[in-house]
């Protein structure tokens, strides 16, 4: 089982994140998948949390959110200053953060981590920041757990009937994915 931790701001998209994902490694073969957010006062803004959990075994009664997370996603730099990002983190973990900056400035040791500056692509596409379908493209490059092919059909599932956001979103995760690889 592979646990997938986004963290966010509300209203960038992590809880889509989550889903677009599950249905990506649905389409990828994996055949039990799970998205689920976590809710409370949460508002746009302030730090929301969403997860993943995709396996090729079964893992039937684990509803609980994700404590010690194979791949951590950053939607929001600025949350690194508030929140320990990597919090059980498990050995030879991923981090993937949107950000400008080296890796080397970021000051993270001992995981694996890749940076995609998402929000210049988000900000160009949508006129806004919000970012969760262009890290889904730094998700792909990174750990090549979900195709591009896969995470087009989760973009067209998630937005049926939306053929313009779907396009661009589809361009988003592509852009970054190209970046990243």
């Amino acid at each position: 089982m592979i646990e997938i931790k986004c963290i966010g701001r509300g209203g960038q998209g992590a809880v889509t994140f989550s889903q677009i994902l599950a249905i990506a490694a649905f389409e990828q073969g994996y055949p039990v998948v799970q998205a689920m957010p976590t809710f409370g006062v949460e508002r746009r803004g302030a730090p929301s949390f969403s997860f993943t959990r995709i396996s090729k075994e079964q893992c039937f009664g684990i509803r609980s959110q994700i404590y010690t997370p194979d791949i951590v996603i950053v939607l929001d730099p600025s949350l690194m200053k508030d929140i320990d990002v990597i919090e059980g983190l498990k050995k030879k973990g991923i981090v993937i953060i949107n950000t400008s900056q080296p890796v080397k400035k970021l000051g993270i040791k001992n995981f694996e981590v890749h940076t995609a500056d998402a929000s210049t692509v988000a900000l160009k596409l949508f006129g806004r920041d919000i970012v969760n379908t262009a890290m889904l493209g730094a998700f792909a490059a990174a750990t090549k757990l979900v195709s591009l092919e896969s995470l087009y059909k989760g973009v067209e599932q998630r937005f049926e009937g939306k053929q313009k956001l779907i396009d661009l979103n589809k361009q988003a995760i592509k852009e970054v994915y190209n970046k990243l690889k």
